[in-house]
């Protein structure tokens, strides 16, 4: 069975691009690298989630991995986000190696001001 090598998806006989990424596939996944041997860094800092999920989305379809880091809380009102705290941030971290290519799409969705 074919494998995408950026989602690890299986595909059946006969398909040769992934329809996600459009990566040729292989016969046989590489074993996935240990997350302890990946250097993260964070990129700039966004005003809330929604501009961080934007950006991630993207990230995801170009394959890079990446996550989330958004300052959340709780008060006595019920659960708040980082979207709610005077000068909070989120961050997305992305692999050292891709934090060029991370901060051109970001840039690109979201112009620095």
């Amino acid at each position: 069975m074919p494998y995408c090598p950026i989602h690890r998806y299986e595909y059946m006989p006969g398909i040769k691009v992934c329809p996600e990424c459009g990566a040729e596939l292989v016969d046989e996944l590489a074993e996935p690298v240990a997350p302890a041997d990946v250097k993260w860094t964070r990129l700039r800092p966004l005003p809330g989630m929604i501009y961080a999920k934007m950006v991630t989305e993207v990230l995801d379809q170009r394959g890079i991995p990446n996550y989330i880091q958004s300052l959340f809380g709780s008060g006595g009102l019920g659960v708040i986000s980082g979207d709610d705290f005077p000068g909070a941030d989120t961050r997305i971290w992305v692999p050292e190696p891709f934090v060029e290519e991370a901060t051109e799409i970001m840039d690109e969705i979201i112009p620095e001001e």
